[in-house]
Parts: structure tokens; sequence; C-alpha cells
């Protein structure tokens, strides 16, 4: 439900025209206010219509130190991480070096015990893009909870965190419906580094950050925790708590990369034009099957029509003290991607479609 929030002092939004001629500013400035408080998280709204763009942030980027945030600062993007991880992973498809109806069993490091993960020896490496493989999802294991509560800095890895389901039972057998498992992509990145003797993180900045000009972005690491992030916070009902650095699970193929809201909005448009994949692997990519809300979800991607009657490609993704929205209507070839360091903010899909009802005059 939106959260819409009446402010009855000056808010400060820091507004950044990126091209000669603004879009709408008045507009989208006045959204911004509609949505967040001056001492609250930030939002930044980033919107580009391919020939004009626009970016507005509004709240705080560290409320101990009242900090304003800025145009040009760090979040988590959690889950829009992905989209790209399934980009190399189908990056590789297009190379010869996967099979996507091959066994995912074929690809995966030894160093994973196959045997304890149920339904890994015989999943589908399209299936575990797709959340079709029915492998349990290590956030929802109880075990994985408690440890991050008795150690919330620890720095997992993906192989660490696919023992947290080692003997788990499988939602389904692979094929028969859709789970959104996390331990889907953990395992495509285990996959990814067994495949190119490099780490996800190399593989994103050598195929992806690099060749689209994505400069800010960067997957976390333990060399990179946190790095010049704005502080991210959770209300547990008592306030705003710093949660930045509890470690839930970031910094992995499901949920680890960091990026400004104007160059995470470079990806989805170059996977839709065709600068990361072949023609037959996007279409692979673009391949549905119905998600448990209803929409659609592809490989690592979810294509689907929007409450404004449009198609949109796009993924959202929340972890450690943030949330994100990354949307792209690829027929009117506009961009809108939301950040902000609330994890328990409501507004991320509404301030979306509110910003693209605008651009289109709708």
């Amino acid at each position: 439900m939106r959260r819409m929030l009446f402010v009855f002092a000056m808010l400060l939004i820091l507004v950044a025209p990126l091209s000669a001629q603004e879009i709408y500013p008045d507009d989208l400035t006045e959204l911004l206010e509609d949505y967040v408080f001056d001492d609250e998280p930030s939002v930044v709204l980033y919107v580009d219509t391919g020939d004009e763009a626009w970016i507005g942030v509004a709240g705080l980027a560290d409320l101990d130190n009242e900090t304003p945030a800025d145009t040009d600062d760090l979040y988590r993007i959690g889950s829009i991480t992905k989209p790209m991880t399934a980009t190399i992973i189908l990056q590789l498809v297009d190379e010869g070096v996967i099979d996507l109806d091959a066994p995912m069993s074929d690809y995966l490091p030894d160093s994973l015990d196959i045997d304890r993960v149920e339904n890994a020896d015989i999943a589908t490496v399209r299936q575990m893009l797709q959340m079709t493989s029915g492998i349990f999802s290590y956030t929802d294991s109880d075990a994985f909870d408690d440890a991050v509560f008795d150690n919330p800095s620890t720095m997992w890895t993906a192989l660490d965190t696919i023992e947290f389901i080692y003997d788990e039972p499988a939602d389904f057998e692979p094929g028969e419906d859709y789970v959104y498992s996390n331990s889907n992509y953990n395992l495509a990145e285990l996959m990814v580094e067994a495949q190119t003797g490099d780490s996800l993180a190399i593989a994103f900045e050598d195929r992806i950050f690099e060749p689209l000009d994505m400069d800010s972005c960067y997957m976390e690491t333990p060399d990179v925790f946190a790095e010049n992030i704005v502080r991210g916070y959770a209300d547990y009902g008592d306030g705003f708590e710093d949660v930045t650095d509890i470690n839930d699970g970031v910094g992995m193929g499901d949920g680890g990369v960091v990026c400004t809201a104007e160059d995470l909005a470079k990806f989805p448009r170059a996977l839709w034009n065709g600068e990361l994949l072949s023609d037959d692997t996007l279409d692979e990519m673009l391949d549905t099957v119905t998600d448990d809300w209803g929409g659609e979800y592809g490989l690592g991607i979810a294509y689907e029509e929007n409450e404004l009657g449009y198609m949109q490609l796009g993924h959202d993704g929340s972890t450690s003290g943030f949330q994100s929205n990354m949307a792209y209507l690829p027929e009117e070839d506009v961009v809108v991607v939301v950040l902000t360091n609330n994890f328990d903010s409501e507004i991320v899909f509404d301030l979306t479609l509110d910003a693209q009802a605008i651009v289109l005059d709708y």
C-alpha cells in the first residue's frame, strides 16, 4: 500500500539535470516531496527517456550525522543483481561453455557436495535461473537465520550459504512449479567461477560494468564490504536502526552488487538492445513462467505487462538496510530506477509507477 507522506517542513530535494533539457522537473520533484521526509533514510529517483534524463534524491544518507543524500551516492541493489548473474551465465551459453538444458551439476565445482542439495543433480541450468529448480532457499533456513543473529558480521561465501541447505528437502520436482529461491543464484555464482576460473566480481567488472561504463558499480566482497555506500536502515518498531554492517547474505550472486542509480539504469537498456547477449539467448532469457505473485519471470528477470499497460523488463531487490527497483519499458525506451537505504520502505514500486505515469503523460 502506498505510504503518502505530507511534508509540513521544507524538504531538501537535491536535483541534478542530466541533459540540456530537463524532463518534468517540477512534477518529479513534487513526487519525491510526497513520499519522503527530510529526516528519514533517503530515496533516489532516476528517470531516463532515451533523449532526456532526470535524477533527484531526498532524505539522509546517514541519520546519525544528518548527512543529506546525494545523487551520485552508492546503494546496495539487492536482487537486481540476479539479472546480472543470469547474464553472465547466458554469455557462457553464447560462448558454448554452458548448455541451458543440461543438468546444472555438469558445471558446478567439486567443492559442492551435490548429493546433499536435493534436485541439484537433475535440475537444469535453465530451471536454476528461472526459479523452477525446486531447490530450497538458504534464506528460508532457520539455521542460517540463527547464524546471522549469532555472528552478524560474518562474511558468507556462496558455498557457505549452500551448505545451510544440505539435506533440506526440495520444494518440488524440477520444472513442476515456481518458487523464488536465492540458492539458485548462489549456485549460479559457483557455476560462473567454476567455468571461468574468475570470481563473479571479476566477471561482472569485465563482462558488464566496464563495457557499459557502469563505473561506480562493484560487487561487495570482504575487501570492499560496504565501501563508500550510504548507511542502510531497518525499523524494528523503535525507530530506524543502522544495519549496514549486518551481513544477512550480501555480496553474492543473489544480491551482491552496489551501484549509483544512474549507472544501474544503463544495464536494462543495454541488455534489451543486444549489447550483452545474442538475440537468441536474449529470447531465452525472456521466456517466462508465472511467478508466485501472478507476474512473469524469465531467466533472472521479470518481463510482464505493468499496471499502466506497458511491457516492462526489470527486477526489484531488498537486502541489509536497502530496497531497490529497476524498470525498463522497451517500446517507450523509458528507464526508471528507485533506490532507498530504508529496508522497511513500502514505496519503491509505487514511486516507479508514478514516475512512469508522469513521463508518459498517462
